[in-house]
């Protein structure tokens, strides 16, 4: 797909870049990591993408792009233009905190954005301990350690992005329709 100047359009840009990224880590580097050890990793890496992906689309397209997908979703929890409120008793900041630490530590229980970002860290936290455990136990020279964290890292993201991609892009599109990517 080309845009109108006749370019590639940013989004087959993106996959091609991504694409030749991949396909540029030596041929050895790639079939000596064992793809069973992406699950636990590519999981909450897809899943962390798609918390992302819902969290742009609650805060930037609400009304057009997730509220049309879940019609029956309570707004003063899921809808950040007034779920914000929710720190603050009777919805009104004047009179302070609806409770202790709900503007600060607890404020990840009071609507859907800070529950939703909060539990991506965690999620981001959870898998770079689990990543580091796993790889510090490897036998094997820095250059081999290096090229293989290099290609987690390239592997990872793209799992990631695609996560986002099919919250942002697909679920929440604000065209109504399934977007190509």
């Amino acid at each position: 797909m080309k845009n109108k100047n006749g370019m590639p359009a940013p989004k087959n840009l993106i996959a091609a870049c991504c694409l030749s990224l991949l396909l540029s880590f030596p041929d050895s580097a790639l079939a000596q990591r064992k793809w069973k050890d992406y699950l636990i990793t590519g999981s909450s890496m897809l899943v962390t993408g798609m918390l992302d992906g819902t969290v742009e689309s609650i805060s930037f397209h609400y009304d057009n792009g997730f509220k049309p997908r879940f019609p029956h979703a309570n707004d003063q929890y899921w809808n950040p233009a007034i779920s914000w409120e929710n720190k603050y008793k009777n919805g009104n900041q004047a009179l302070g905190p609806a409770f202790t630490g709900s503007t600060s530590v607890f404020a990840w229980t009071t609507d859907a954005y800070h529950c939703l970002r909060t539990t991506a860290r965690a999620m981001d936290v959870g898998t770079l301990a689990y990543y580091i455990n796993h790889t510090t136990t490897e036998q094997i020279s820095k250059r081999r350690k290096r090229m293989n964290m290099l290609c987690d890292f390239a592997v990872l993201t793209v799992i990631r992005s695609i996560g986002f991609s099919l919250t942002y892009n697909v679920l929440f599109n604000t065209q109504g329709k399934a977007l190509k990517i």
